[in-house]
């Protein structure tokens, strides 16, 4: 039998095996769903380490390239009384040199300017890496918190269905024709198919923000945001289209395109070479020490480097066309996004306003039916069936109204608390 001791060590080894998997259970508010989901986001930790990555280029850009060292013998004699032997002949020499490269600064400087374009690109990508998440979570969270509502609504109104036929032995005992009690059953089982798919939506919204956060058993908590009505104003929306991520990126990409064009302007500057070498002969020559320069002769400019320079000002130039086209197709997207929204808004508030309500009177005007055994069970069951179907029809639209408004919301990525 296993003594006190191990019995411990196994309560507490069965316990840090189980704690990982409970510190994963979270009851998340909105800003909290946020900000788990950024922390666990892959694509930002990669775009991160792209952006170091850049700026560590941009800074190795600016140095000189590495001395190269020449080690070597020059005109061994292959045939003859002094074949192979290297301190016979007074040509044969062992070489030992170093030789550097200097590339002009100016070209260094504009190679540098161009990784640190690409790595103010790639920072922009980051905001619209940014964006998408937390579009996608906020829609995510809310897609939760109004389908854990829509299956509680089902619920309830299955609930008080099933009390009702609870009194079916007393409706076909005071003369009730038994058919309309099974008209109610199969009305009743109409309404467990609502109940069934507010559940698979559950737990699809659940996946889902599981996915983004990380977290397992995801549930929400705090209050909903107020998507009821727009963040701001249609003219203060429009304003921020210039500070959309993706705006941002596309400037940037244009800035990149400069950067080269002006690289590839100063292409033609010659780099220049330098070899220092010390040649060793036979013991009866002397020695020898030598410099040489090599210098590059753009003699084909026009047809080489020029060539290049025009391509990359046809690049720049259209980098500022598509950004053009860009902003355009983002005020067309916010315009399509308000006017969808404002349509989910109108059937919701027509739902809220006008048919729930009356729906509701019909209810109760049924039940009273019911009681004074004017009205069948059936009937009731009927009436409570459209009720929950224009219920769920609410939620819908309150649903489609939620994911707009958090498509609105993070255009631009909301700074979080820390």
């Amino acid at each position: 039998m296993p003594t006190r001791k191990q019995r411990r060590i196994a309560a507490w080894l069965t316990a840090m095996w189980l704690l990982p998997a409970a510190a994963q259970a979270a009851d998340l508010t909105l800003e909290q769903a946020l900000s788990a989901a950024q922390n666990y986001s892959a694509a930002l930790s990669a775009n991160r380490h792209q952006v170091n990555a850049l700026n560590n280029m941009a800074d190795s850009a600016t140095q000189l390239p590495d001395p190269k060292l020449q080690v070597g013998i020059e005109n061994l004699p292959l045939g003859g009384t002094n074949a192979r032997r290297i301190t016979r002949d007074g040509m044969t020499m062992q070489r030992i040199g170093v030789m550097q490269e200097y590339v002009s600064s100016t070209k260094r400087e504009r190679k540098a300017d161009t990784l640190r374009a690409q790595a103010a690109q790639t920072a922009a990508a980051t905001e619209t890496i940014r964006t998408q998440l937390q579009r996608d979570t906020a829609q995510a969270w809310l897609d939760l918190a109004l389908a854990q509502r829509s299956m509680a609504q089902a619920q309830k109104l299955v609930s008080e269905g099933e009390r009702q036929i609870g009194l079916q032995t007393a409706g076909v005992a005071n003369g009730s024709a038994p058919s309309s009690v099974l008209d109610a059953r199969l009305t009743l089982s109409a309404m467990r198919d609502s109940v069934s798919d507010a559940g698979r939506d559950v737990q699809v919204a659940q996946a889902r923000l599981m996915q983004l956060t990380g977290k397992s058993d995801v549930n929400v908590a705090g209050p909903l945001p107020r998507y009821q009505r727009l963040p701001a104003d249609i003219a203060t929306l429009r304003e921020a289209i210039s500070e959309h991520p993706e705006v941002l990126q596309a400037r940037r990409e244009s800035d990149v395109a400069k950067a080269r064009s002006q690289q590839s302007a100063v292409a033609a500057l010659p780099d220049v070479g330098v070899e220092v070498y010390y040649a060793r002969r036979g013991d009866d020559y002397d020695d020898m020490a030598g410099v040489m320069l090599t210098v590059d002769l753009p003699l084909f400019k026009s047809q080489r480097q020029d060539k290049d320079y025009a391509a990359d000002v046809a690049r720049s130039m259209e980098t500022n066309d598509r950004l053009t086209l860009l902003e355009r197709d983002h005020r067309a997207q916010l315009d399509t996004l308000v006017a969808q929204y404002q349509a989910a808004q109108s059937r919701w508030q027509r739902q809220q306003q006008e048919i729930l309500p009356l729906l509701s009177k019909k209810n109760r005007l049924l039940e009273s039916q019911y009681r004074a055994g004017t009205s069948s069970l059936a009937e009731v069951m009927s009436g409570r069936r459209a009720l929950l179907e224009n219920e769920l029809t609410s939620l819908s639209a309150e649903r489609d109204m939620a994911r707009l408004w958090a498509a609105i919301r993070y255009l631009i990525p909301q700074e979080l608390p820390q």
